[in-house]
């Protein structure tokens, strides 16, 4: 992104409003207007109250993947292989065009490297750094894919808890693609402890930010069977301690966690928010709507478009 498409993605994400839609999709929450099993409202709620967004990100950005599956089905959760590639590229196409004094990228929760490898084979003029508290998918993917980037000298995984990051670093952005739930919180708080220029990154498992592992049961849902499934293991890894996916620093007290979110609702409705999120798009972008207001907050102008996210520092402090 030169200059002048830099200039325009300022001013357009300036001009985008959060706040309203972020009300509007709380209000269908309320009305039960979600999860429905044809998806027909959802995509209705989605299209009136984020409509705009849509159309700004594909103005400044290249055109969105098309998605033909209905929503929240398993067609349409393996469909993110294809926003992967979509940030992939986004990432390949504007980090190289910032001025910035540093060649380091940084991928944290990036489990086993795998997007990370990739980056570094296509930008060779930069250090790519992977991070991840469990180092046993980086050696695993080492090892059965040892062929694909044998020759790859500036990509280096360290081990490390996202929730106990190394803040020495001064990263020419911060990406990620997908991170559980608070995950993505530590990751986009990072960025920010770091004064990342650049975030661009894809949110995942809503159900799980604010510590917690429920999920509202909707029978004969195989996404919804899969996300308790899921769950299942996932307060095991809680009970335990392991701190893989979870922080005492980002219990049910830290959500929302944007200002303006606060004045709009409680901890206890954006976690119920979260319950039902495995099967709602509009209940993940309430969460994710919070989470663009918390990087506007932070001095960050973002744009936001079904997961993913692009958000660059202001120049100017925020007031």
């Amino acid at each position: 992104m030169n200059k002048a498409g830099l200039d325009t993605f300022h001013e357009t994400s300036r001009k985008l409003d959060f706040v309203a839609p972020m009300e509007s999709l709380l209000n269908e929450f309320h009305r039960g207007n979600i999860a429905d099993r044809e998806r027909a409202r959802e995509e209705s709620a989605i299209q009136s109250h984020l409509g705009e967004h849509r159309e700004a990100w594909d103005r400044v950005f290249p055109r969105f993947p098309e998605c033909p599956w209905k929503r929240r089905t398993i067609t349409w959760e393996c469909y993110r292989g294809r926003r992967d590639a979509y940030l992939r590229d986004l990432i390949v196409a504007y980090v190289p065009q910032q001025e910035t004094a540093t060649r380091l990228i940084v991928n944290p929760a990036t489990v086993d490297g795998r997007h990370a490898r990739w980056l570094a084979h296509e930008l060779p003029a930069y250090e790519i750094v992977g991070t991840d508290i469990d180092p046993r998918w980086n050696r695993l993917y080492r090892v059965v894919i040892f062929w694909k980037y044998r020759q790859l000298k500036n990509f280096r995984f360290v081990r490390e808890n996202i929730f106990e990051p190394d803040l020495e670093r001064h990263p020419a952005a911060v990406i990620f693609f997908g991170a559980c739930g608070s995950v993505t919180d530590g990751c986009m708080d990072y960025a920010i402890a770091v004064n990342s220029p650049l975030l661009i990154c894809r949110s995942c498992c809503h159900d799980n930010i604010g510590g917690n592992t429920a999920i509202v049961r909707r029978l004969g849902r195989p996404v919804n069977d899969f996300f308790a499934w899921k769950n299942y293991w996932f307060a095991k890894y809680k009970k335990k301690g392991k701190g893989f996916y979870f922080s005492d620093r980002y219990l049910e007290h830290a959500y929302p966690r944007s200002k303006v979110a606060r004045k709009i609702m409680d901890s206890k409705t954006i976690i119920a928010v979260a319950r039902n999120a495995p099967e709602s798009d509009i209940c993940r972008s309430v969460i994710d709507l919070d989470r663009c207001l918390f990087l506007q907050e932070n001095g960050y102008d973002v744009m936001y478009r079904e997961e993913i996210f692009f958000a660059h520092k202001r120049c100017e402090t925020p007031g």
